[in-house]
């Protein structure tokens, strides 16, 4: 009996004809048992066993110099951008840090040192000078005393501002036909001015109460003064100046009203070829002045009336001791000082025979600043 062909096993040849097109047989293959396999035990008992080898057990020296050399190798094969911040180069780093701190130290130090040797000699040489002339350097402490100019108002602060009101009360009850006396410093120069003129204001002040009012004193030379500022009741600002005089606290007129010898108006009518007194307020700017040419020679000043709209020029010959005492009015050439740009004044001025414009002068003297005469 034939065998059934359905039942034998198929081949390899028949299996592989009875894949589909394009499909390939794949046979996993097995890993082979018994191979050598090294677990960490054996690991760590082989590189016990070359440690304690034919050379015997390692020293903690000979361990610490492989371990040098290890690492020495390990970075000399490194290029400098990964060895950059290694313990060399930390090292490095630190030494030329302090090499510059020490570099800009030594010199400090240097003239500190000096510094303190030049003080110590000149002190030595003080304590020999004082031994020598037998002086007494000790401080002793003096109360302080005011200028004799002012000494008054700075003694009799309350005394003054009383006075002061008195006379300004007093003024306000006068008239040009009833003038008050006892209250004027050159009280009959005062008095004709006033006949003449007028008290030189429209309007009384306010006395009612003195806290309202500014005060400060100051001086002109060996005067002294009061210088007072307030309103009046047509709510316009007044300044007085008070002095002292032998008969006690006066009104000085000529200042409070900033009398002059001749207006500015008359000036320009009547220019005058001698020295008058002007009572003005004074203006200085660089761009007054010409750098170039003739002009050069001389500094222009801006002279202005107190009481009305008139207004002149006035020169000092450039550089002259007298355009540094205008100058220092202002405070030009001053470092510390803050600039002015109006400073009030008692000059003399005077129209020369050519040469000039109608507004116009030359300035001769300076007689004081602020209006009050010495």
């Amino acid at each position: 009996m034939e065998d059934d062909p359905s039942e034998s096993p198929p081949s390899e040849s028949s299996s592989s004809k009875k894949m589909p097109e394009g499909m390939r047989v794949v046979r996993k293959r097995r890993k082979k048992r018994g191979g050598s396999k090294q677990t960490l035990f054996l690991k760590k008992r082989e590189i016990l066993r070359e440690m304690h080898g034919e050379g015997g057990a390692v020293s903690l020296k000979e361990q610490v110099a492989r371990l040098k050399s290890a690492k020495k190798d390990k970075n000399d094969g490194k290029p400098v951008e990964e060895r950059w911040g290694g313990h060399k180069s930390g090292d490095r780093g630190v030494r030329w840090l302090l090499l510059r701190v020490i570099a800009l130290l030594v010199p400090v130090l240097a003239i500190i040192t000096a510094f303190m040797m030049m003080r110590g000699e000149r002190g030595r040489a003080l304590v020999r000078y004082d031994e020598e002339l037998n002086l007494d350097m000790s401080e002793e402490v003096q109360d302080f005393e005011p200028a004799g100019s002012i000494a008054w108002f700075v003694n009799h602060p309350h005394e003054a501002y009383e006075d002061s009101l008195e006379i300004l009360d007093k003024l306000n009850k006068g008239s040009s036909e009833n003038i008050p006396t006892g209250v004027f410093r050159q009280e009959q120069f005062a008095h004709s001015q006033i006949i003449a003129r007028g008290f030189g204001w429209n309007s009384n002040f306010i006395t009612k109460d003195w806290r309202e009012f500014k005060w400060d004193i100051s001086k002109t030379g060996t005067t002294g003064y009061l210088l007072v500022e307030g309103l009046r009741e047509d709510h316009s600002k007044f300044r007085s100046y008070f002095v002292r005089t032998s008969e006690g606290v006066r009104l000085d007129w000529a200042a409070t009203t900033a009398w002059s010898g001749i207006s500015l108006n008359d000036l320009l009518s009547n220019p005058p070829t001698k020295g008058v007194l002007v009572r003005c307020l004074l203006s200085k700017e660089p761009h007054f002045d010409s750098l170039r040419g003739p002009a050069s020679l001389r500094s222009w000043y801006f002279l202005r009336s107190p009481n009305t709209d008139q207004q002149i020029w006035g020169f000092a010959p450039a550089g002259s001791a007298l355009d540094q005492d205008l100058l220092d009015l202002f405070g030009f050439g001053r470092v510390v000082l803050e600039r002015k740009s109006e400073a009030r004044a008692v000059v003399k001025i005077s129209k020369p025979a050519k040469g000039l414009k109608k507004n116009q002068f030359e300035i001769s003297e300076l007689v004081t600043e602020e209006w009050v005469l010495p």
